[in-house]
């Protein structure tokens, strides 16, 4: 009995004693310093500044390894004149989103696949054709659009990251006139930047 006794309590001890020198893994170490570091993003689309030509910055904050929220800034540095341009979808807009991550397992987390949730105010300039005196004023008009998106986000252990997505909105028609603008809003691009 007192044998059955010494071994049990042996047992338990050498657990105790186990589980608190349990050290951390380097991998987990990682983790907990991407807890307290590595949480701000800044980028730019640079398909926007080559193709429209326009200025889209993004920052996003990291929530978690699965979770992120941000904001877009798009301002077109089109010609005002012209109206076959991109003006007439947008000329400026302000975009929060919220991602959710998906097959994040890697140590510094909030990369790979993702899907968004978007809310698009934004600013579309648009042509209006006068029947009075036959001519043409380029009008500016405000329009809401919620949507949701997809895409990937490719980070390096240094920082810098690739991100590429899509994603459509509906418009929400906030114009008298239901014939100017567009009923969906697309968004998307493939951004460059960098998380610290």
């Amino acid at each position: 009995m007192k044998n059955l006794l010494f071994i049990s309590f042996a047992l338990l001890f050498s657990f105790t004693v186990h589980s608190q020198e349990d050290e951390p893994t380097d991998s987990q170490k990682r983790i907990a310093k991407f807890a307290v570091a590595k949480r701000n993003e800044v980028s730019i689309d640079v398909i926007s500044a080559i193709a429209i030509p326009a200025l889209n910055p993004r920052y996003e904050y990291i929530l978690g390894r699965y979770s992120g929220v941000g904001i877009d800034l798009f301002v077109s540095l089109d010609d005002e004149d012209d109206f076959d341009d991109y003006s007439e979808y947008e000329n400026f807009s302000l975009t929060p989103y919220y991602r959710q991550y998906f097959f994040s397992k890697q140590d510094y987390g909030a990369k790979g696949f993702y899907a968004e949730g978007f809310v698009k105010f934004f600013t579309f300039k648009e042509p209006i054709f006068s029947s009075v005196d036959d001519s043409v004023t380029n009008e500016s008009f405000f329009d809401t659009s919620i949507g949701a998106g997809i895409g990937w986000k490719w980070i390096s252990q240094s920082g810098f990251l690739v991100d590429l997505g899509f994603g459509v909105g509906r418009n929400l028609g906030l114009p008298d006139d239901e014939n100017i603008g567009q009923e969906v809003q697309a968004r998307g691009g493939l951004n460059f930047g960098w998380r610290f």
